[in-house]
């Protein structure tokens, strides 16, 4: 979005001259802006999650393909074991992979014809895992065990339904392709699904690293090979990201505190505990030590490593609680504050003078507020440019620095419009020190340009009674401001609240200055 520079200092311009009334008319725009933003980032994300679905996708294609030709084509046995022992990745199971891959690339990125090929891949997929899980728990043979290829070393080693892949690398399959087939649907379940596939990932790949014979075991029930196991962790991957915005897209990309301490502490309490007991495990198979002083070690090299976690996790809380402090107090300054002049802007200053007349409410103390506004502010940016404006109101700010005490409150309300409460402070001594602040005024445009000329009107709201609320000040020397102006500017004008035996509209007192200068 292109907003023309012209354009844009004119509204200043008038804004200054006569207060902020057009700025609603910037909301639209900043509203499509932000949501601009918004999808643009949404997009980018979206993006780099089906790159992820991909390469995840690609990687069990490749993997499958390179079994299936090299591994049982090429009877290349290494391939299809990938460590020596008697369970290998079945031809069947390669196929599977091969299915499920490219379903997972066509859902990716695809159009509505990709997709649904990519579809029909995981319905094949999902018929060839079904029909392994009947003969299983059906207990039937449909004869397609041997298919393509017959497994001649399982046959020699008399393992029983030879070439049938595993029932939790069957069941594993199944889940797949049906989080694949309601990739269309509302109801995200995608991950839920994925959860027993990594599990069964996992257990394949800590039993082969523990020797434990229940995962590689002819025999077992649980028995998958540990290329399965891999690719199947790829490929789940590629399942979780083929739509973005899922919970574990969610945990992974997230900037909050909780989704940053998980994917910190996630990784350690997996890969720690498995790597301190396999080092426990190696150790007493060498005979370095016995299995007490194994336990020993393991249950003290797990107390350390926890509390390193939990050290480094309360400093990095303890951080992240530091910056959020600093950002609010930022904001908190960001929004009380005039970006200008640094003074305190509308709402902190009716804030303020609230908080200050309360205070002179209960202690019966008297008060006055002053209005100051530059006189033909406008004429001064046409000729001296805005910078100079703006040099202007900072001299203003530290006019009022100067001619007003430290307990004094102020702000900037408008675009030159500056405001004072004056704390136990008469009519009399409101007066001297507005006169002092229009003195400074008319001094200040000197500085900034030979010739510069510059006056101001002050009008000023006193308050006996200590009974007025921030509104009454506010509009009662609003209306002396105003007086001001109207009798020509440079001049003062003062505003009495009325006391119980007034009547109720204030009383006017306009104090005349010198006829204001040519400018």
């Amino acid at each position: 979005m292109v907003i023309d520079s012209d354009a844009s200092r004119e509204l200043v311009a008038d804004d200054v001259e006569h207060g902020p009334r057009r700025v609603p008319q910037l909301a639209p725009m900043l509203r499509c802006a932000s949501l601009a933003s918004r999808g643009r980032h949404t997009w980018q994300a979206a993006a780099g999650v089906a790159k992820v679905a991909v390469l995840c996708g690609t990687c069990s294609v490749l993997s499958g393909a390179v079994v299936f030709f090299v591994g049982w084509a090429g009877n290349v046995m290494v391939v299809r074991t990938l460590v020596p022992g008697p369970v290998s990745m079945k031809a069947s199971t390669a196929v599977m992979f091969v299915l499920c891959g490219t379903s997972v690339v066509l859902l990716a990125v695809g159009d509505r014809r990709r997709r649904r090929l990519g579809r029909l891949s995981a319905a094949a997929c999902l018929v060839c895992a079904l029909a392994f899980l009947s003969e299983y728990i059906l207990g039937w043979n449909l004869g397609i065990d041997q298919i393509p290829f017959r497994d001649v070393a399982a046959r020699a080693a008399h393992v029983a339904d030879p070439g049938r892949p595993g029932l939790s690398t069957a069941s594993c399959f199944v889940l797949i392709s049906v989080a694949l087939l309601a990739m269309q649907q509302r109801r995200r379940f995608e991950g839920a699904l994925m959860v027993p596939v990594f599990a069964v990932a996992g257990l394949c790949i800590v039993g082969f690293s523990y020797s434990i014979p229940a995962f590689y075991a002819e025999g077992s029930p649980a028995k998958i090979a540990l290329n399965t196991g891999l690719v199947f962790l790829f490929l789940g991957a590629g399942v979780v990201c083929v739509r973005p915005g899922g919970t574990i897209q969610r945990m992974a990309s997230t900037t909050d505190p909780g989704g940053v301490m998980a994917r910190r502490l996630v990784p350690l309490a997996v890969v720690v505990p498995l790597a301190l007991g396999w080092l426990a495990l190696v150790g007493q198979r060498a005979g370095v030590y016995g299995v007490p002083v194994g336990a020993w070690l393991l249950t003290t090299a797990t107390i350390v490593c926890l509390l390193a976690v939990i050290v480094s996790g309360a400093q990095s809380l303890s951080r992240a609680d530091r910056r959020r402090r600093g950002l609010e107090a930022e904001l908190h300054r960001l929004v009380g504050e005039d970006e200008l002049t640094g003074l305190p802007n509308r709402r902190r200053f009716e804030q303020e003078l609230q908080r200050d007349l309360a205070f002179a409410s209960d202690r019966q103390i008297p008060g006055a507020l002053l209005m100051i506004d530059f006189d033909r502010f406008k004429a001064v940016n046409d000729e001296y440019g805005h910078a100079a404006g703006d040099a202007l109101l900072r001299a203003m700010s530290d006019a009022l620095t100067q001619g007003l005490r430290a307990t004094d409150t102020r702000g900037r309300i408008g675009g030159d419009e500056f405001v004072a409460y004056l704390s136990q402070t008469d009519e009399a001594t409101a007066r001297q020190i507005a006169e002092g602040v229009l003195d400074l005024v008319r001094t200040a445009g000197a500085a900034f340009a030979p010739g510069m000329r510059t006056t101001a009107s002050i009008g000023i709201a006193t308050d006996y009674t200590a009974t007025a609320n921030a509104a009454t000040m506010l509009g009662a020397a609003d209306g002396a401001l105003y007086r001001a102006k109207r009798h020509g500017g440079n001049r003062v004008a003062v505003s009495n609240l009325p006391t119980s035996n007034d009547s109720r509209t204030p009383r006017a007192n306009l104090h005349r200055e010198p006829a204001p200068p040519q400018m």
